[in-house]
């Protein structure tokens, strides 16, 4: 029997990932182990890991190594261990009992597949997609596309489809795609890293798929807040180094032409009229450290606050560029 790894990145989300955990031990497919890789939370989480579940093994930095690093280190402890697939998880989502059942079926259905992208519904409207598994990218804009984002399931995305990239927090692995792509670019910290990894794993001649069958609950981006000027901050900037490294250059005119005298006009003008001044920042600070190449952490302390909870507006317009 085919065995697993499931792993999970965590930063100060504590009950998510309990809960979580909690679920992973009701699926019926036998999991070889769980590894939570704790990026130097402040809120006890370890310490509620290992006391909730001893069996599970907690990696903890000694700093927040972002999504990007947390993930490599999960890769590293994933190829010392003899698991065939790797099953990456946000501790804000929720399995399906089923779940791995399924994706191991659909990824064994062809040899070229190394990813699978599960089917992410919002875990408040557990009829209504997140995420269809995956998105298709559009290099002329710089954005992904064909999310199937907040569209009730009415089985039409049943049948399984070649897509460009996956949200990291929900994706399926062949250990083959690990030993040949086994780094995601830390410069990004968090948003895109995914997007860049999985680009380079269809080089290295690999397909990514959406699943038809497997699901999760997504809770959305609880760990850093959809409207916080972190995010801002990291989209902005992440999005052109993104857009740099893998569009092709004959789409780089239309794209910035595009982006600096729409998207960004128009994210500012929203920012401003909702009085979202501090997200405004973060913005500007993304744009002003691109041009700076100014990479891994944000290095700006002061945009911190508390986060905001996302409306599901928000997220259907920030989500399209940071799958």
């Amino acid at each position: 029997m085919a065995s697993i790894l499931v792993g999970i990145v965590n930063w100060n989300q504590k009950e998510d990932v309990l809960e979580c955990l909690r679920l992973l031990h009701a699926v019926s497919e036998p999991l070889l182990d769980i590894v939570v890789v704790d990026n130097a939370s402040t809120d006890g989480s370890p310490e509620a890991i290992q006391q909730a579940h001893p069996e599970v093994r907690v990696i903890i930095n000694p700093a927040n190594r972002g999504a990007a690093g947390g993930r490599n280190d999960l890769f590293t402890y994933f190829l010392r261990t003899q698991a065939d697939y790797l099953m990456i998880l946000d501790p804000d989502v929720s399995v399906t009992p089923d779940c791995f059942q399924h994706l191991t079926e659909e990824i064994n259905r062809s040899a070229q597949i190394g990813c699978v992208g599960v089917k992410a519904y919002y875990a408040d409207r557990p009829n209504v997609f997140w995420c269809r598994g995956g998105a298709v990218y559009n290099p002329w804009f710089g954005r992904f596309e064909k999310l199937g984002q907040k569209e009730m399931d009415r089985g039409q995305y049943n049948k399984r489809e070649d897509i460009h990239s996956i949200p990291a927090g929900f994706t399926f692995i062949r250990r083959s795609v690990i030993e040949k792509v086994p780094r995601m670019d830390e410069r990004y910290f968090i948003y895109f890293e995914e997007s860049d990894w999985n680009f380079k794993i269809r080089k290295a001649g690999y397909r990514l798929v959406t699943s038809g069958k497997a699901k999760v609950y997504h809770k959305v981006s609880s760990s850093l807040g959809m409207e916080s000027p972190f995010f801002y901050y990291y989209r902005t900037r992440n999005n052109l180094l993104f857009v740099v490294k893998n569009s092709p250059w004959y789409c780089l005119p239309v794209f910035f032409f595009y982006y600096f005298l729409y998207r960004i006009p128009d994210t500012l003008l929203t920012l401003w009229l909702s009085k979202q001044y501090r997200q405004m920042q973060g913005v500007l600070l993304g744009l002003l450290d691109f041009f700076r190449w100014q990479w891994y952490a944000c290095p700006y302390p002061d945009l911190a606050q508390k986060n905001q909870a996302a409306t599901p507006e928000t997220v259907s317009n920030i989500s399209q560029s940071s799958i």
